[in-house]
């Protein structure tokens, strides 16, 4: 897999950075090509550092839905989007500037597998756990919390994929090829937003081109 371009500015280093943002922007896209046709799914996936040098992904998807068949060993990639936002010229020190957009993501491309039975549930516990964490009730969903009938009716209804991913690839447009006066104008002109997207593409700029 290659992204069509990627100028060296842009490039996202080091795989605990690709991972991290995995972690933070778990909500991705998996695609897979069979014959002449491309098909696309929006699945919550979990990151699992220590399997194969690059690590893997873990999803599931429900059985009705046509994207896994005979998907075994299949070359799939999945695509993990962050904070963008329309940057304008007028925010530039520098004039006679166009408009451009500031973006964030990784791409991710393994061959899948079928999950276990087991495997499946811990994902679905360990997912779960995970997002459960985030939210601000005191008490935590979780799987247990469903009779043990019902729960295994419906683990029935859904199948486990694992990528184990072969090649990762991260592209952060985030001003870097702009002079500091530039990207001080442009991290200004996201502020006066109220977008919350704007905002985070903001720190990004800020982090990035310290």
């Amino acid at each position: 897999m290659s992204v069509t371009y990627l100028p060296e500015h842009f490039i996202m280093h080091g795989l605990k950075n690709k991972h991290d943002f995995i972690d933070e922007y778990s909500f991705g896209q998996l695609l897979i090509s069979k014959a002449s046709n491309v098909m696309v799914t929006y699945l919550p996936f979990l990151l699992n550092r220590q399997t194969t040098p690059n690590g893997a992904l873990q999803c599931h998807v429900a059985k009705a839905n046509p994207i896994w068949g005979d998907i075994a060993e299949t070359r799939v990639t999945a695509i993990f989007t962050g904070p963008h936002a329309y940057i304008s010229p007028r925010w530039y020190q520098n004039e006679n500037q166009v408009p451009t957009w500031n973006y964030s993501a990784v791409f991710v491309q393994g061959r899948v597998t079928i999950l276990t039975d087991e495997a499946l549930v811990e994902l679905l516990s360990r997912l779960t756990q995970k997002e459960e964490a985030k939210t601000s009730d005191q008490i935590k969903w979780s799987t247990d919390m469903l009779p043990d009938k019902q729960y295994s009716k419906m683990t029935k209804s859904i199948v486990g994929l694992e990528i184990k991913i072969d090649n990762i690839t991260g592209k952060l447009k985030m001003s870097q090829n702009r002079c500091s006066e530039d990207r001080v104008g442009v991290v200004e002109g996201l502020l006066e937003s109220n977008l919350e997207n704007n905002s985070q593409v903001a720190k990004m700029i800020i982090d990035n081109n310290e």
